[in-house]
């Protein structure tokens, strides 16, 4: 029997937390970054709950694979985030399309392209987003392309998300600079890299929910109370999202979205296809929204970007995850 006013009978929720007391490594070497922490996942499950839904728990797709016969009536919520793998963020939705099962969220291949960045940052420029220039490094043959960007600029592992690979070391200030830092995380984390022009500016994103309705996206800002030129010259990088600085706070400013950046944000979306909930990251400079990446699998915690994006504009957060949940239509 479905869930009240869903159109389903429960959540299967696929999340690996991480171990929080033995994540020992530095946090530019950590690859655990995109799992879920246990306030998370407790708070999730809570909201969930309190819309009067039952939840189902696997920590793994392969659980979800050898179960998928008991869960025909069910819809899958996935907040997997895996290591190593650069395939890892499609496995969910690649397991229940192999067994026909409901889920939310982007396709196997909407997962693939939101992971890698080059081909997303492709799309938003197809899409008249301001994207800022970039080259990708492959190989150490590649290193020499680098000359052709404006510095400073950001280097980053081109297939990871939650700033894996990223802290304030990875603005580099000329080519020598990116091309060390380059090579050096190609060695890490073999795979390519990306490098683009660094954008001074406020960290925003644009939070939308499919089939919500036309008011469910939100647009936010990550600011420090007292300090609002912080990130002018920073990352909000790894140890920041782990660490937060005093005052840190998370901002509602839908009125300062131009008309002409939510055209091209929702274009750019419509292109990309089923989504379910996302976040798109960007900086706000000069009025305008330059894109910087699609996270389609954006963070679900109360405190998160996301969930602040509606909370700090009247939806309490078992609304938005209501919302998130029929989202699948």
């Amino acid at each position: 029997m479905p869930a009240s006013g869903f159109s389903f009978r429960a959540v299967v929720l696929i999340a690996d937390a991480w171990d929080e007391e033995n994540s020992a490594a530095p946090v530019h070497l950590r690859r655990d970054l995109e799992m879920t922490d246990s306030v998370t996942l407790q708070a999730l499950i809570g909201a969930i709950r309190s819309l009067g839904i039952e939840v189902t728990c696997y920590s793994e797709p392969a659980a979800l694979a050898e179960n998928a016969q008991e869960h025909r009536d069910d819809i899958v919520l996935s907040i997997y985030g895996g290591q190593d793998s650069r395939n890892r963020m499609a496995l969910v939705p690649a397991v229940c399309e192999c067994f026909n099962l409901r889920f939310i969220g982007p396709d196997t291949y909407g997962r693939i392209i939101a992971q890698d960045k080059e081909v997303s940052k492709r799309l938003a420029v197809d899409c008249q987003l301001l994207t800022p220039a970039w080259r990708v490094v492959r190989t150490p043959a590649d290193l020499p392309y680098i000359g052709g960007l404006n510095f400073p600029v950001v280097v980053k592992p081109m297939l990871e998300g939650s700033s894996i690979g990223i802290t304030q070391r990875n603005i580099a200030a000329d080519q020598e600079v990116a091309a060390s830092l380059a090579q050096e995380l190609l060695d890490t984390f073999a795979q390519p890299v990306i490098i683009e022009e660094f954008v001074p500016g406020r960290e925003v994103a644009y939070a939308r929910i499919e089939h919500a309705g036309p008011d469910a996206w939100a647009y936010s800002e990550v600011a420090i109370d007292g300090d609002p030129d912080h990130f002018q010259t920073r990352l909000f990088d790894a140890n920041e999202k782990l660490t937060p600085t005093v005052g840190r706070t998370v901002r509602n400013i839908d009125a300062e979205l131009s008309d002409e950046d939510r055209r091209a944000l929702d274009a750019f979306l419509s292109a990309y296809g089923p989504f379910g909930y996302c976040r798109v990251d960007g900086r706000l400079a000069n009025g305008r929204f330059h894109f910087l990446e699609l996270t389609p699998d954006a963070w679900i915690a109360p405190r998160g970007q996301f969930a602040r994006g509606f909370t700090e504009k009247g939806w309490d957060y078992s609304s938005v995850i209501a919302a998130v949940l029929a989202s699948a239509g």
